[in-house]
């Protein structure tokens, strides 16, 4: 009843006008935990793309001949391989490492031992990782969560990302290196590491441990994350916009297409699963874009081996109320079995229906070619598990800057 409340209110502002607009967060929140990471993450992006459509060229020759029509591609490719990838690999890696099991361990009353970062290949082989001293008291469902952190950090700044990219209907190759890893991070690390070590494998054996029998194999596992992959069109969009659209073509940018069901009304559905601290939730998502507004509505629930669990979330955005006022909102209902954690060397468990929901004020100072303004996020959450977010009930404050600087690059 409340998500179906907060549904018809929320479709009550839609026919307030306004363009379609992306933005960007600087914020601060004092746990600075995954969506303290995320929103400046994403915006660090934002930024190397604006600095890269003013200074640094598409072609090395604007002569069209042969021998351009290889050495231009063979530049933009160099340059793709000795800069986006290793930036992209070091912002990635260190948004899953510290701010993923780093936030995790760190909720879980751990200690931040080291961080070792390896580069990726050819230039490195060894893989990066984070090193925590764990507390005394820390349940076998909090170990979990310090496991999934770290590819859970990552979905959060792709949901991120690709509001932004539907809100644009626009992919900048910047982004699709950072899409390709954080939206990806758990299928295909699930579906093709298979060291034990490896954060799924720890994930399942520590789901197997909390219910004693193994109700989550492996290949389970696989064919999930295979069809997370392959279902999700933002994957074939990001590989298209960075290989296609910029290494052969040179352009900055691409178009994103989503499907028309009226003049007014788009559509994109996608599939993925999420780890939880009590197994995995398979996700339905459906993007709805009405003129410009963006809508996300999804449905989860856990496999069918496992203890029962559903969720129903709703997020839309860029509701306009006035030239310099627009608003976010961000619900979601669920039914989980039992999470057991420690908080400050308290035990708290609970289960059964929880929710969240989540307001987001910007208001713009300049609105022009470029955006710039303040933005505040307030909302409550009560005791459970929702990804990004600390299992413990309380109230969620974020506040910074927004903006947007004007898109050079199409």
């Amino acid at each position: 009843m409340k998500i179906k409340v907060i549904i018809i209110l929320s479709l009550s502002l839609i026919s307030t006008v306004g363009k379609a607009q992306s933005r960007f967060n600087l914020v601060y929140e004092p746990q600075l935990g995954q969506y303290f990471a995320a929103e400046n993450f994403n915006t660090g992006f934002h930024l190397f793309d604006y600095v890269d459509s003013l200074l640094i060229p598409k072609k090395i020759s604007k002569t069209e001949n042969n021998f351009t029509k290889v050495m231009n591609p063979f530049y933009r490719f160099s340059k793709l391989f000795l800069t986006n990838y290793l930036i992209t690999d070091y912002t990635m890696t260190m948004s899953h490492e510290r701010f993923g099991h780093g936030f995790r361990g760190l909720e879980a009353g751990g200690k931040i031992f080291d961080i070792v970062y390896n580069p990726p290949p050819p230039f490195g082989y060894d893989f990066s990782y984070i090193a925590i001293i764990e507390s005394p008291n820390i349940t076998q469902q909090q170990k979990t969560a310090v496991n999934l952190g770290g590819s859970e950090t990552n979905l959060v700044l792709t949901d991120l990302m690709r509001k932004n990219i539907l809100l644009d209907e626009r992919f900048s190759y910047n982004y699709s290196l950072a899409y390709l890893y954080g939206s990806n991070d758990m299928p295909g690390y699930t579906a093709f590491v298979t060291s034990p070590n490896s954060d799924p494998n720890r994930y399942r054996q520590n789901i197997n441990t909390l219910y004693g029998a193994d109700l989550l194999t492996r290949s389970k596992m696989r064919t999930y994350s295979l069809l997370a992959l392959f279902t999700d069109p933002m994957n074939f969009y990001a590989l298209k916009s960075v290989f296609y659209d910029y290494v052969i073509k040179g352009r900055h940018s691409s178009k994103v297409g989503m499907i028309k069901l009226s003049k007014r009304l788009k559509y994109l559905p996608r599939f993925r699963f999420e780890y939880t601290p009590y197994g995995p939730e398979l996700v339905y998502q459906n993007y709805l874009k009405l003129d410009s507004k963006l809508m996300l509505f999804s449905f989860s629930h856990s496999d069918a081996a496992l203890p029962n669990s559903w969720r129903f979330a709703a997020n839309i955005w860029n509701l306009n109320i006035s030239n310099s006022f627009s608003l976010n909102l961000s619900a979601q209902m669920w039914s989980q079995p039992k999470v057991e954690f420690y908080e400050n060397d308290e035990f708290i468990a609970s289960e059964g229906v929880g929710g969240q929901f989540i307001t987001t004020v910007n208001y713009d100072i300049i609105k022009d070619k470029h955006i710039f303004g303040i933005t505040l996020q307030a909302g409550y959450k009560s005791i459970g598990y929702a990804i990004g977010e600390q299992l413990n009930k309380g109230l969620i404050i974020r506040g910074g800057l927004t903006f947007k600087l004007g898109n050079n690059g199409k």
